[in-house]
């Protein structure tokens, strides 16, 4: 499942938060392990975000003439 990277980034100042008012120790290394992976998480969603930006109008017209192209006209059938 993918998370967008402000969501992921919520979640780990929430389990930040929740680190430093944890007086167990125990409870504060889980939250803070939760926020270590939000925070991995978060990198990962902006890479993917980044590869999906779409294509401007340059590129976008060349992908529609290829995908607009009759296979026959290329000589394949």
């Amino acid at each position: 499942m993918r998370f967008a990277p402000d969501f992921c980034r919520a979640q780990a100042a929430l389990q930040l938060a929740k680190a430093e008012s944890e007086p167990l120790e125990n409870r504060r290394n889980i939250a803070l392990a939760a926020a270590k992976a939000w925070t991995l998480e978060a990198a990962l969603a902006d890479k993917q975000a980044a590869r999906a930006t779409p294509l401007d109008a340059a590129d976008a017209k060349i992908a529609k003439e290829f995908a607009d192209e009759d296979p026959a006209s290329l000589g394949e059938t």
